[in-house]
């Protein structure tokens, strides 16, 4: 979900990543452009991730409200607010905008994201909408492009579909770092990982939230971070600076009912775990990564490795449980109902 739609005039939009394409996505885009005269180029829109920083500007700006921009989301480019003055980095949409200019149109509509919203963009159009996936995958860098297409190979959506699990925390996905997917997928320890993910969700959505999701909406990736790593039930230092940031606000400073405060008060100093996030995955991940190594070397007489996009190579935990019973490797069925769930609904832009 964007954070809100704006005309942009051409001559304000930069692509300081000049990228090439490959010819499949440009025959794809090309289809796009063949029918700009019909459709209006106005009404094609290119996604542009924001910072916090230029958010604010670009909300003083407008002199709307972040709510209000919000409820630009789905609106013609007749009702959209034109922001002049204001330059937006976009990391891939040049051909739109060459196509725009062609058709002698001044302004395009720009779909405002933050960084953490771009995986979600990019899992909601996965085999659904080809142009926003095309957009989506071009705006990121070449090494994180090639981790995500192998993310969202068939043999790893069960993975995706844990990593799913923390899209109701967009303040957690902000920590998200796609660069280092290809590192988890080489370890072979899928059924960990997805636990893992797994444990990150129920912690924060269950054991800290109760379920409450416009709390889980509130959590922010400050809070999460100064939480991360710490065992207040084991630590009385951890427990004395959490009830300090609590009570000066600076933990949590979107929820504002009391009630809701001291519950996420009680429920964090209850902990009995190390609270998670996907930067104690990535600590983790360290750790478990050279017992996997050693594993697979030294433990395990052969790995079969398989890099077809649709089949996988057994995990660690299948080899040493005995539960791989033949040399060759698992066909992935995944059935059309339960693929729809891991991609998600359908989101497009044009």
């Amino acid at each position: 979900m964007s954070l809100g739609a704006v005309r942009v005039p051409l001559d304000s939009l930069e692509f300081p990543y000049r990228r090439q394409i490959s010819f499949k996505m440009r025959e794809r885009l090309g289809r796009v452009f063949k029918n700009l005269s019909k459709a209006g180029a106005t009404e094609v829109r290119i996604p542009c991730t924001v910072d916090e920083v230029k958010f604010g500007q670009i909300l003083v700006h407008l002199g709307l409200s972040a709510d209000q921009l919000r409820g630009t989301r789905g609106k013609g480019q007749k009702d959209l607010p034109l922001l002049n003055g204001i330059r937006l980095s976009c990391l891939y949409g040049e051909y739109l905008v060459a196509a725009a200019k062609g058709n002698k149109e001044t302004s395009l509509i720009v779909h405002l994201f933050s960084a953490d919203q771009l995986y979600r963009k990019i899992v909601e159009s996965y085999r659904r909408d080809e142009v926003t996936y095309a957009l989506c995958m071009g705006s990121l860098t070449g090494p994180k492009e090639r981790n995500m297409r192998m993310l969202l190979r068939p043999k790893n959506l069960p993975i995706v579909k844990a990593l799913n699990t923390l899209l109701d925390i967009p303040a957690m996905v902000e920590q998200l770092l796609l660069g280092n997917i290809h590192k988890w997928l080489a370890l072979h320890i899928d059924e960990q990982i997805i636990h893992y993910l797994d444990h990150i969700s129920t912690v924060w959505k269950e054991g800290i939230c109760e379920g409450k999701k416009s709390l889980v909406q509130s959590l922010d990736i400050d809070s999460i971070r100064i939480l991360q790593f710490r065992m207040p039930t084991v630590c009385p230092g951890d427990a004395d600076t959490i009830k300090r940031l609590l009570d000066n606000g600076t933990l949590f400073p979107g929820v504002i009912d009391p009630s809701d405060r001291d519950m996420l008060r009680r429920n964090i100093l209850s902990l009995d775990t190390v609270i998670p996030s996907f930067e104690t995955l990535q600590e983790n991940m360290h750790y478990v990564g050279f017992a996997a190594k050693i594993l697979i070397r030294h433990v395990v007489d052969a790995l079969p490795l398989c890099k077809s996009s649709k089949k996988r190579s057994p995990t660690i935990f299948e080899i040493l449980s005995s539960s791989w019973t033949t040399p060759e490797v698992v066909q992935v069925e995944i059935d059309d109902k339960e693929l729809r769930e891991i991609e998600g609904p359908a989101s497009p832009f044009v």
